[in-house]
């Protein structure tokens, strides 16, 4: 295993700078109408609408080691090469779910993805065939293999691979690696992702505050405990073929939400959560399709949870 300080990295950045916003205003309207549109057009809207502007792929080669972090070589890209690089990060440990973006196609956190489970050594194969056509799978199985001195000596040299990134799938980008996730938390705030009790304060026979009133067995606390782990990352958002980015599926994080609160026992509204997700473009649009359950930061199997929900809601 190489650890050397004189190995390298390239990182083939997916960059979006968008256009500047410019005030818009309603064909043979007022300039200062609420909508520009006269078919409608909120906020909503506008936040899915997928933003104008140049795209283009950068690549940076740096200096890395196979136990660095994807988040590490874009901090010393920020650091030392372009500061004009976006993307967003916080806690830096898997605990937040803000860097949460597309390494070589998978949707994770940039935090946890280190460059010797990602990068991946260049196919010397070429993608499309002599009538430019992409290559197959079956048609590039065929090709003689790299010799493997030949990858022992790419790694003697230094080169530990490519690691390709971009902006988190089904999201709007709002610039280089960053996405718009407010679609997905506009979602989670609509289905209430709180504690409802009766509200009634519980007291003892003497007359005192029964401290107990909540009080939960193993059994009713490993309901929802997992469920609590989310952290509203996008990862499985991204994930889900079917999730759009708007009403058309609430999608999979924010049914792990309401599905938390339906198993917890002290919350009264579990017959108003299933009635708010059984609709259309709730548990129904769910394809059981279980890509969601790839690559969580939290461990949480998604698509069995999104199962069991499903489940629930059709049986109430």
């Amino acid at each position: 295993m190489v650890e050397a300080n004189n190995t390298t990295v390239t990182l083939q950045v997916h960059r979006f700078t968008p256009r500047p916003e410019r005030a818009e205003r309603a064909r043979g309207g007022s300039p200062f109408a609420k909508n520009s549109s006269p078919f409608g057009g909120g906020s909503d809207s506008a936040a899915r609408r997928r933003p104008r502007g140049k795209q283009w792929v950068q690549e940076y080669t740096i200096p890395a080691r196979p136990s660095d972090t994807v988040l590490d070589c874009l901090l010393t890209i920020k650091r030392t090469i372009d500061p004009t690089l976006a993307f967003r990060y916080s806690c830096g440990h898997g605990m937040c779910g803000s860097d949460a973006a597309a390494i070589n196609g998978t949707p994770t956190l940039l935090c946890t993805a280190t460059v010797r489970d990602w990068a991946k050594q260049p196919s010397t194969a070429p993608e499309v065939d002599d009538e430019g056509f992409r290559r197959t799978g079956d048609e590039t199985a065929n090709e003689p293999d790299v010799p493997a001195e030949n990858v022992e000596n790419n790694i003697t040299e230094g080169s530990l691979g490519v690691i390709e990134l971009a902006s988190l799938p089904g999201f709007p980008p709002q610039r280089d690696l960053i996405a718009d996730i407010d679609p997905m938390l506009n979602q989670i705030r609509k289905l209430t992702p709180y504690l409802q009790a009766d509200g009634v304060l519980a007291t003892t026979a003497e007359g005192k505050v029964d401290v107990f009133e909540y009080l939960q067995n193993p059994e009713q606390l490993a309901k929802y405990e997992t469920l609590s782990n989310c952290i509203a990352c996008g990862v499985c958002e991204g994930a889900c073929p079917v999730y759009a980015g708007g009403d058309a599926f609430v999608g999979p994080a924010a049914l792990i939400w309401a599905s938390r609160f339906i198993n917890d026992s002290r919350d009264t509204k579990a017959m108003d959560r299933m009635d708010a997700i059984d609709t259309a473009d709730g548990v129904a649009g769910c394809q059981s399709v279980r890509a969601c359950s790839r690559h969580c930061p939290r461990g949480i199997d998604v698509g069995e949870e999104m199962w069991q929900i499903v489940a629930k809601v059709r049986e109430r």
